[in-house]
């Protein structure tokens, strides 16, 4: 259960602290923005473009272009340089998620807050030699009850853009699994990659190629040799070894997932909050290997 909840706050740490740095220099007038990946913006969607100095908002987003690209409803105002470490970065209301915590505190210090527990886990046969493993979790937002209408259309737009999140990762990366760098460039349409060390991959395995930005799945036809493997499918994206980006094998099998119900209202945890759980669950498909029985009278 630790490493399923780990994997949420992953996702939803993604999806409402959401950024992307400016591919091109922005100026004052410009209403087009590029930037290196439009994948987790919306339309609608409030945005600050800043730098380490200084940030200008409220911006929201007009259309999205492409996965490189978006317009803005107002034109910029002031100039972005790419050589400052300008980024768009998601905001609601003006505000930033302050603090997403594993369990469910009874003091949390500044909202708003979301928390993400444990529920509870059940298990059944699946197979003659695997069990269907279903977690559910709970993810709760807390949004401080000042303004009836601003707080309460934040916790909207806040549950909103988690429940997005969830919905764009129904098989999510849980731990264990096992990582080597790309060691070289994947252009589209290639079926051969080279990796650091191929020992952790078998043929047929499935493995995922991830940057920051996307990642694709693909099966082992060939291991070619200790720093070369042959996949399946053509890739359809370009890979860049500058973007950090990982091939990875999975242990673990997650076959579904969905936040399948929400609830909101309100909670006391020393002033009035207005909240909203999230229920999201997850089914595991678990081999049961057969090993000797444990002893009985030993």
């Amino acid at each position: 259960m630790e490493y399923i909840i780990d994997s949420v706050r992953r996702i939803i740490a993604h999806w409402v602290a959401t950024q992307t740095p400016l591919a091109s220099n922005a100026a004052p007038g410009d209403t087009t923005l590029h930037v290196q990946s439009t994948g987790r913006f919306r339309t609608g969607d409030e945005i600050i473009i800043r730098n380490p100095f200084q940030g200008e908002t409220p911006v929201y987003i007009d259309e999205i272009i492409d996965y490189t690209h978006l317009s803005i409803v107002d034109p910029v105002k002031f100039a972005w340089a790419t050589s400052e470490g300008s980024i768009i970065e998601k905001m609601f209301y003006n505000n930033m998620i302050q603090g997403i915590y594993i369990g469910d505190p009874g003091i949390i210090p500044r909202f708003p807050a979301i928390t993400v527990e444990a529920s509870n886990r059940t298990s059944e046969w699946f197979t003659i030699d695997s069990t269907k493993e279903v977690f559910n979790i709970k993810i709760h937002i807390y949004v401080q009850d000042a303004n009836q209408e601003a707080s309460y259309r934040f916790l909207l737009h806040i549950v909103d853009s988690i429940q997005k999140g969830l919905k764009q990762n129904i098989f999510p990366l849980v731990a264990p699994y096992n990582t080597v760098a790309l060691t070289e460039d994947i252009a589209v349409g290639d079926n051969f990659i080279k990796v650091e060390d191929t020992s952790i991959f078998d043929k047929w395995s499935h493995i995922q190629i991830e940057n920051r930005w996307t990642v694709i799945e693909n099966i082992i036809e060939e291991v070619v040799d200790g720093n070369i493997l042959r996949v399946r499918n053509p890739f359809c994206c370009i890979f860049t070894v500058a973007d950090n980006t990982q091939a990875i094998k999975n242990t673990r099998f997650i076959w579904n997932s969905w936040p399948d119900n929400i609830d909101y209202g309100k909670v006391f945890k020393g002033t009035m909050l207005k909240a909203a759980t999230i229920n999201w669950f997850a089914w595991e498909e678990e081999i049961e290997p057969t090993y000797p029985r444990d002893p009985t009278i030993f």
